[in-house]
């Protein structure tokens, strides 16, 4: 008999959030995948995504065609399409009773013990709350 996972950890990227060549957050591929995550949570799994995808879903309000290659104008398109893609994940949780947290994380908060004991503990809070956390790990440096 197979125990049933208690915590899952999802990858979501840009190219699976994103719709092909339109450089857009695919509003569709949102819903099934929340659909998903939300099927599982309330079936009693704690689930943790990792997300990227804001620099693509920037990169439409600020008008560029192409993924931008210098660090300014991807900060600006990350800075734009994170909260567009949190304000997407809050609106399609929503819909099963769920909210969502964000926990922006650094390298160096994936480095030490204390930062990762202190994760844990962020994790914890939200998931009491029935809430489903987002992780940001990539960062624009």
């Amino acid at each position: 008999m197979s125990k049933k996972p208690r915590r899952i950890l999802l990858k979501f990227g840009s190219g699976i959030l994103t719709r092909p060549r339109a450089n857009a957050l695919d509003d569709k591929q949102f819903r099934r995948l929340t659909a998903d995550v939300a099927q599982l949570v309330h079936g009693g799994c704690e689930c943790i995504i990792v997300s990227s995808g804001a620099v693509a879903a920037g990169m439409r309000v600020i008008g560029l065609k192409e993924r931008p290659l210098d660090l300014t104008t991807g900060q600006a398109c990350a800075a734009v399409g994170q909260s567009k893609m949190m304000h997407l994940y809050a609106a399609m949780f929503a819909k099963h009773q769920l909210n969502v947290a964000q926990l922006l994380l650094t390298h160096s908060d994936l480095d030490s013990r204390t930062a990762i004991k202190m994760r844990k503990t962020r994790c914890g809070v939200c998931s009491n709350a029935r809430t489903s956390c987002q992780l940001l790990t990539r960062t624009i440096r």
